[in-house]
């Protein structure tokens, strides 16, 4: 007994054959492979994210498990489940593109050593349509990275610094005044302690103002300088003034007496500072652990007396963010398409592992070019996205030719 043909119908009366039916080919991206293809990255990405996160959180609390074991009354033990906890956003966040490089790595070369990609790559899969996996993990950690980055890190340093538990929160503490600290001004060079608010206030100021000629003209001192509300003007309490005294004649020496020498009381006044209050309250805080609000605030204002570089390339590489991890997952599984497209070789796995921590290293370099002001904020995070992604297209289309 004979059976027909597969997807064809037997008349039982005419005895002949209708035609065969056609089934239709479509797209579809999230079809039975890419979910599995995905959920492969995903246990690979949190397998390397754990390896990772507990290297850096060993490097982090070593040099200051005493100070993290005694921060509070609580016991040791607990401080330090604790202090790792809060540590975990801040340690992780930045490790993300190459976590995610390396996991999809891992997953394309064990799918080359158990002959998938071969078998896949027979069937008529196009090599750009599986790359949609990597897009979708891309599509995940970018917005997860940024929530993570952007706010759970600084929150989480704000909780350790109410608590004060951990080196940088003792360092970054904002209930007590700041070091005598120097820095230049439009109006003069000014040294001051910082109480940090807010509203913030400066203590023990001393303000030098000099002439055209870089020539001392006047000090002005006071134990407490509070801004005056909607205004520029900074109110000087308990103020002490000396000013240098005129010239009579420029070929005759002045005669110095104790009271040209002297810094003299004087009533309370205002004078003009170009300080930002807010950027006077984080003073000293790295950028990474500002909230996004403040941080938005301080990148956004230009003149305010502060190098705002630091603040602008933090803020766009929380934005570009969005984008590394996506760039970085498809440009690992590029490589592997066609450097371990038949066999995993040592040597070539060892390139293609290459190729992402050099990303990875190219990605500080351009942040302490766009923290220096080297390059602008924009231009400097998004050479490594930008990079990785014409990369990926390069690739493809190679890929594409020789198919």
């Amino acid at each position: 007994m004979t059976h027909p043909p597969p997807f064809s119908t037997t008349s039982d009366t005419a005895g002949a054959h209708a035609p065969a039916t056609i089934r239709h080919v479509r797209l579809a991206p999230f079809g039975q492979y890419t979910r599995y293809v995905f959920g492969n990255y995903l246990r690979s990405l949190m397998t390397i994210a754990v390896v990772l996160l507990a290297v850096a959180e060993t490097i982090d609390l070593w040099p200051q498990i005493d100070m993290v074991m005694a921060a509070s009354s609580a016991p040791a033990w607990r401080n330090v489940v604790y202090f790792t906890t809060l540590r975990m956003p801040g340690l992780l966040a930045p490790l993300v593109p190459f976590a995610t490089f390396l996991a999809v790595c891992l997953v394309e070369i064990a799918q080359t050593r158990s002959g998938e990609r071969l078998f896949m790559a027979n069937t008529g899969r196009s090599p750009a349509k599986s790359l949609f996996p990597a897009i979708l993990l891309g599509l995940l950690l970018g917005p997860a990275t940024f929530v993570i980055d952007g706010y759970i890190g600084p929150m989480s340093m704000v909780e350790q610094m109410r608590h004060k538990i951990g080196r940088d929160a003792q360092r970054l503490d904002r209930s007590k005044l700041s070091n005598q600290i120097w820095m230049q001004t439009p109006q003069g060079v000014l040294s001051t302690s910082i109480a940090f608010g807010p509203p913030a206030s400066l203590h023990n100021m001393l303000l030098f103002r000099f002439d055209a000629e870089s020539l001392l003209t006047e000090i002005d001192k006071a134990a407490t300088v509070t801004r005056v509300p909607e205004t520029g003007l900074w109110h000087l309490q308990s103020p002490q003034l000396w000013r240098k005294p005129d010239r009579l004649d420029a070929n005759m020496p002045i005669p110095l007496d104790r009271d040209q020498t002297r810094l003299r009381p004087s009533a309370p006044f205002d004078i003009a500072l170009t300080l930002d209050p807010l950027w006077l309250s984080v003073y000293g805080m790295e950028s990474q652990y500002l909230p996004f609000s403040t941080l938005w605030t301080l990148a956004s204002h230009t003149h305010n007396g502060y190098n705002a570089a630091p603040y602008r390339t933090r803020l766009a590489m929380l934005l570009a963010m969005l984008v590394l991890p996506g760039a970085m997952a498809m440009l690992a599984s590029s490589l592997c398409a066609t450097r371990l497209a038949y066999s995993a070789a040592p040597v070539a796995t060892g390139g293609v592992i290459a190729w992402g921590y050099a990303a990875h290293a190219a990605t500080r370099a351009s942040m302490l070019l766009g923290q220096t002001g080297t390059l602008p904020a924009g231009l400097a995070v998004s050479l490594v996205p930008a990079a990785a992604l014409l990369s990926v297209v390069l690739i493809q289309r190679r890929v594409g030719r020789t198919r």
